[in-house]
Parts: structure tokens; C-alpha cells; sequence
């Protein structure tokens, strides 16, 4: 039988699985639910043992765009190596390949390291650190009337990138922003539009524990302590949280944003699920 790197297949799918759960500790019906609806647009490489997966990277498309410069480019989500096959080389083999795959194909390679003593071991396969993102607290400030609606993934797109195109950033296709949506949703999050100081602005969040976790706006810290009570409101929660670019924010806790790969731009803002 096959032993070495080829490209995953839908019958490795439970193999897939079984070292997702292993490795990140996510229940069944949420990876069920991730494969339902991507894995036909996911580009994934597996080490085989007797053709059976046992080490993984998954990736999803993207583009990298400085102004008018746009770079293709390839996000790795859920990678790693079943745990009773650890220690033998196989997941640094499957980083070299996805680095000739890269240089080949012309395209960068980004993700974001479960923690930061990961990144020693990313480094050594070619990653470089890149963006950082603040982790703020937004003690609400006032009380500020919003009505608030949700928004196509067509139009967050259009808001996003309309957003942070004066900076380097990470372009997604609707397709996968639609997810996007409705992971957090699945997680009891809502993604929300709403008119704000003249302009329309975004936000994708989830409650937990009481505080609210803003995985993504284009707010400034100031404009979210002025709607956090509104926010609040919305999701039931007592307190606001958010991560935001460092761009745009420099208080709070520096979190590591992404790694990269074979990509020509810097600090380039990567965030949509890489929380």
C-alpha cells in the first residue's frame, strides 16, 4: 500500500477527522459540519501510512492585495499529525512540499500558530512572523441608538475590503466569507451591519461566558466603547471584547495574527476565522 504525500481525498475524510478531534479536541458534529460544507473547495495534502492519512495540511484560498498589487494566496487551517504518529518527520515533509507547491504555483502560504510557543517549530519550516492584532476590552461609554441588520457576505466582503484597502490585507471569496458567517452562527454568534458616525459599518461576534468576542469590525476603539452598550444589548452579554488590527489600534494585548510563507507584501491584516 502507499506510504508518503499525495493529495487528500473525500474517502480520507473520516481519517481527516479522527486526527482533526485528536489534535484540536473539536466535537464530531462541528467537524462534520466544517467538511460538509468545504471540502470540495479545501486544497489538502496527506502523509499516508498503508494510504491511511495520518498527518494533514488543509488549505483555503485567498489573495493577499497592497493597493493595486494582489499576490494569490493559500490560508492553512486545522494541520497536524495524528498523535501515535508523531516524532517521525512526516509533518515537516509535508511543509516542504507545501513549500515547492507554493514556489511553483506562485502563491504565499499563511496561518495562525495555536500559540506562541508554536512558532519556533513554524519558523523552522520557512514561516516568518507576520501581522499582530490587539486584544481590547471596550467598557462601554454612553449609550448609543444602532439599528443594525445583517448583511449578505457580498456586502461584509464590500465593507471589509472598502475598509482596510489603505493597508495590506487578506481578500476572501464570498463563498468562504458565507461560511464564515455561518460557523458563527453555529457558535450562537450574529454578524451584523449598522450606520455609525456617517458611515456603514461591521462586525462579526459571539457571546461567551457573558463577555462578547468580537472576532472582526472595522470599528476604532473609541467607536466601540460609544456602541459597546448597544452591542451588549443585542447579544445579551455584560462586557465587550475585540480583536483589532494593530493598524488601527495600539492598546491591548499584542496577539500573533499570522506566519507566512513566500508572500512579497508585510504585516499583512489576515484576520476572518484565524481566531
Amino acid at each position: 500500500m502507499d506510504t508518503g504525500i499525495r493529495e487528500a481525498r473525500r474517502s480520507d475524510i473520516p481519517a481527516m477527522s479522527e486526527m482533526w478531534r485528536l489534535c484540536f479536541g473539536d466535537p464530531d458534529d462541528y467537524i462534520r459540519f466544517f467538511y460538509d460544507r468545504n471540502f470540495d473547495r479545501l486544497t489538502a495534502f496527506v502523509y499516508t501510512v498503508d494510504d491511511r492519512p495520518v498527518s494533514m495540511v488543509q488549505t483555503m484560498d485567498s489573495c493577499f492585495v497592497d493597493g493595486q498589487k494582489r499576490y494569490p494566496a493559500k490560508y492553512i487551517c486545522a494541520a497536524g499529525t495524528h498523535p501515535g504518529h508523531r516524532h517521525k518527520g512526516y509533518y515537516g515533509m509535508l511543509f516542504a512540499h507545501m513549500r515547492k507547491w507554493a514556489d511553483e504555483g506562485d502563491h504565499a502560504l499563511f496561518g495562525k500558530p495555536a500559540s506562541r510557543g508554536c512558532v519556533p517549530m513554524y519558523e523552522s519550516y520557512m514561516l516568518r512572523t507576520d501581522a499582530c492584532m490587539r486584544l481590547v476590552t471596550a467598557e462601554p461609554e454612553g449609550k448609543t441608538d444602532i439599528a443594525f441588520y445583517t448583511p449578505s457576505a457580498e456586502e461584509y466582503n464590500r465593507l471589509r475590503n472598502a475598509a482596510f484597502s489603505a493597508h495590506p490585507h487578506a481578500e476572501w471569496p464570498d463563498g468562504h466569507t458565507a461560511f464564515c458567517m455561518d460557523e458563527n452562527a453555529w457558535f450562537g454568534g450574529k454578524t451584523l451591519a449598522f450606520s455609525l458616525d456617517g458611515g456603514v459599518h461591521f462586525l462579526m461576534a459571539a457571546p461567551e461566558d457573558g463577555t462578547l468576542i468580537i472576532t472582526e469590525t472595522d470599528l476604532t476603539l473609541p467607536q466601540l466603547k460609544r456602541a459597546a452598550a448597544a452591542f451588549n444589548g443585542v447579544f445579551g452579554t455584560e462586557r465587550v471584547r475585540a480583536y483589532l488590527p494593530d493598524f488601527a489600534c495600539g492598546e491591548g494585548e499584542e496577539i500573533l495574527s499570522s506566519m507566512v510563507y513566500n508572500s512579497p507584501f508585510e504585516d499583512t491584516y489576515v484576520n476572518l476565522i484565524l481566531l
